[in-house]
C-alpha cells in the first residue's frame, strides 16, 4: 500500500461545484463494497458503477482507492464519536449518561451494520500504515467511555476498579452484541441487557436501584429514534 495519508476535513472537489449529498452517497456505497471484499479486490470502477457516477467524478472526490478507504474508515468513526458525545452531553447522573452512551452506540451500528462489519474486519491490520491514526480516533471513544465510568465511580455508582479496563469491558460487550445480534433481537432489549450485565457486574448497591430506570430512559429514546 501507499504511504500513510493524513486525514483532514472533507476536501472540496476541483472543477464544478460539488453535488450536495454525492460524497456521502459514494462513501455509503464504498462502505458496502469494502465490507464485502478484501481491500485489494475493490476496484474504483465498481465503486463508480454502484454509486451511479462516472469514474472521473469519483476521482474528483477521492483521488485514489486509498483516499476512499481512509474516507470510509476515518469519517465513519468520527461520526460515531460525534454521536456519542452528543448523547452524553448535558445533565444527568453518571449511570443515565452511561445508558445514553450504550443506546447511542448500539443505535449507530444498528443503522450502519456494514460499517461495523468493516471495522470488525480491518481494525487490527498491522500492515495498515494508518493504524496509528485509527487507534488515536478509537482512543477518543474509549476515553469518553472511561470518563463516564470514572464519573460513576466518583459518586459511588460503580465499584472502584481500574476505569480503563471497565471501559474496555463495556466496549467489548457492545462490540459482541453488535456483531452477534440475532434477527429477532430488538434495540431496546439489547440496551437493557448490556446495562444490566455491566452494572450488575461492577455496580454497587447504589447503582443497581437505578438500572431499571436508566434502561427505561434509553429504551424510550431508542423507540423515538
Amino acid at each position: 500500500m501507499t504511504a500513510s495519508i493524513q486525514p483532514h476535513s472533507a476536501p472540496i472537489p476541483r472543477g464544478r461545484p460539488a453535488t450536495v449529498g454525492l460524497r456521502e452517497k459514494i462513501l455509503a456505497t464504498a462502505t458496502l463494497i469494502f465490507a464485502r471484499r478484501d481491500y485489494h479486490e475493490v476496484l474504483m470502477d465498481d465503486v463508480a458503477r454502484e454509486s451511479g457516477v462516472a469514474k472521473g467524478t469519483l476521482y474528483r472526490y477521492f483521488p485514489s482507492k486509498r483516499a476512499l478507504y481512509i474516507g470510509v474508515m476515518f469519517e465513519g468513526i468520527d461520526r460515531l464519536h460525534d454521536a456519542l458525545r452528543a448523547a452524553v452531553a448535558g445533565s444527568g447522573d453518571p449511570v443515565r449518561k452511561l445508558a445514553r452512551f450504550v443506546s447511542a452506540l448500539l443505535q449507530h451500528f444498528w443503522d450502519q451494520r456494514f460499517f461495523f462489519a468493516l471495522i470488525h474486519r480491518n481494525e487490527y491490520r498491522a500492515d495498515d500504515p494508518d493504524s496509528r491514526e485509527w487507534e488515536r480516533r478509537r482512543a477518543q471513544i474509549s476515553g469518553l467511555a472511561q470518563h463516564l465510568v470514572e464519573e460513576a465511580m466518583a459518586v459511588g455508582e460503580l465499584r472502584r476498579i481500574e476505569p480503563r479496563i471497565a471501559a474496555e469491558m463495556l466496549l467489548g460487550m457492545l462490540r459482541g452484541v453488535s456483531r452477534y445480534r440475532a434477527a429477532d433481537d430488538t434495540l431496546p432489549e439489547l440496551v437493557r441487557a448490556v446495562l444490566e450485565a455491566f452494572l450488575r457486574g461492577v455496580g454497587t448497591d447504589a447503582s443497581r436501584g437505578t438500572v431499571a430506570a436508566a434502561a427505561d430512559v434509553s429504551m424510550r429514546r431508542a423507540g423515538e429514534s
